[in-house]
């Protein structure tokens, strides 16, 4: 494995991920109001960002029926974020461990993990107000140091999940038809995870050039199926199970107005890795067969 060393750019933006922080830090249980009940007197998400919107189970549901998937996909989605929050926190703590205390990356990883652990609170404070299932990815296993790029990986594997999670938490916070609680959760999530897509990204563009050329190539043939796995937790099977949907998963997987969400979702991030050369000519067909890529 490449040492990667000389990260200029990442030292400086520490620094200004550091004093960001210093200067705004959310607690979860001030700046949501959890005296409001988590109800379905609205939706939790919008209803355009819902795996089976624009089905024809979608059409035949009432109202009703709707808001209450939305409560379930809502919860399904915290469930998924705790998960992906506990994989990826043990990646940054294992970087945190190769770091020296000198280097400006540590303060500020350190508040990185910080800042996710209040997080999973908040998602998991929500699951418990909703009052549905303790959903979470079923049977999943992730170990980002087995992975290869190791670092360089675990980065790009933040990158899409926040991203990800940034295209739905943006619309969520606009959107006046959803439930002021799950409004304030993705308002808070936004602005926080701004700071970690900017340091993941800062991080690899300039760890990607000094990686040796046969990590980039093995970076490049595993990203995309990684990605894909990410996008895939989308879909809680067990959600479907729950409230009844026969064939719900199925038809949410080949939904074209989900994989077009999809698509958006991940689009900063597919667009950052073009730029940096790990999609290319050679690849871009993969991304797209997955899914990932218009």
């Amino acid at each position: 494995m490449t040492t990667t060393t000389n990260l200029p750019r990442t030292a400086a933006r520490s620094h200004q991920l550091v004093t960001a922080s210093e200067r705004t830090t959310l607690d979860p249980f001030r700046e949501v109001d959890w005296s409001i009940p988590i109800d379905d007197s609205a939706f939790h998400l919008p209803p355009e960002v819902l795996p089976l919107y624009g089905t024809t189970v979608w059409d035949s549901m009432s109202e009703t029926r709707r808001i209450v998937y939305g409560r379930h996909e809502a919860a399904a989605l915290c469930g998924a974020g705790i998960w992906f929050e506990n994989v990826l926190m043990q990646a940054v703590l294992r970087h945190l461990a190769e770091l020296p205390v000198t280097d400006p990356a540590h303060r500020y990883l350190l508040v990185e993990v910080a800042d996710e652990c209040r997080h999973s609170t908040m998602f998991g404070e929500f699951i418990r107000r909703a009052g549905t299932p303790a959903y979470r990815p079923a049977h999943a296993s992730l170990d980002v140091d087995e992975l290869p790029g190791r670092r360089a990986m675990s980065y790009l594997l933040i990158l899409a999940v926040e991203e990800l999670l940034d295209h739905i938490n943006r619309k969520t916070m606009r959107d006046e038809r959803v439930h002021p609680v799950s409004r304030q959760i993705a308002k808070l999530h936004v602005l926080e995870e701004a700071r970690h897509v900017s340091f993941a990204k800062t991080y690899l563009s300039e760890v990607w050039p000094q990686l040796a050329a046969d990590e980039r190539h093995a970076m490049a043939e595993a990203a995309p199926a990684l990605v894909a796995m990410v996008a895939e937790f989308s879909i809680d099977p067990a959600v479907y199970e729950h409230l009844g949907i026969d064939d719900g998963a199925t038809t949410a997987r080949v939904n074209p107005h989900h994989r077009a969400v999809i698509v958006a979702g991940v689009s900063k991030l597919t667009g950052f890795l073009q730029d940096l050369g790990l999609i290319d000519d050679e690849n871009r067909s993969t991304w797209a067969a997955l899914g990932l890529l218009a």
